[in-house]
């Protein structure tokens, strides 16, 4: 749904290419690289600060919501990249050419209920991933979509697969 909103709105209203928009200007093959490196890079480190002791709340609350929705690989995968694909169309393809970079992580970060200021571990959380979206938008900006949409998958891929294997090990 947001990636068709995304690709309307890149479309339709902006009147610029969605082909270009999404190819930028780099080889397909640097894309899908820069791609699987950062996604795995920045889901690693948002994994180790969720793995903290001092946030196992958190980590024990998102895997409580997370690991029932998404038991199996294949559900996991699918997520993952639906929102990778999506998402980075809505938010670093059409809404961050209106809004800028800045504003654009911010607001992707908050509507993941990341910034959340009555929540301390929360907001660590949040702060780390507004960086990473920081660079995923810049990246965008320069040189398309193709890497911050594999990213994004694979950041999601990491984190969701982690969360489901807390839980298990919850229930166990």
């Amino acid at each position: 749904m947001l990636g068709g909103v995304g690709a309307w709105l890149i479309h339709a209203i902006q009147a610029r290419s969605l082909v270009e928009v999404i190819r930028g200007d780099l080889e397909i093959w640097h894309q899908v690289v820069v791609g699987i490196i950062a996604g795995t890079v920045i889901a690693l480190g948002a994994w180790w600060i969720i793995s903290r002791q001092s946030m196992r709340p958190v980590l024990d609350r998102y895997a409580e919501l997370i690991g029932p929705l998404m038991p199996m690989r294949w559900i996991q995968w699918l997520v993952s990249v639906c929102a990778g694909v999506g998402e980075e169309l809505f938010f670093r393809g059409a809404i961050q050419h209106w809004l800028g970079i800045p504003f654009t992580a911010v607001v992707f970060v908050a509507l993941h209920g990341y910034l959340d200021p009555r929540d301390g571990r929360v907001l660590r959380y949040g702060l780390y991933m507004t960086v990473a979206m920081l660079a995923i938008g810049w990246w965008a900006q320069w040189h398309g979509l193709i890497a911050p949409m594999i990213a994004h998958a694979v950041i999601d891929v990491v984190l969701i697969a982690r969360l489901v294997r807390h839980w298990r090990s919850m229930a166990s």
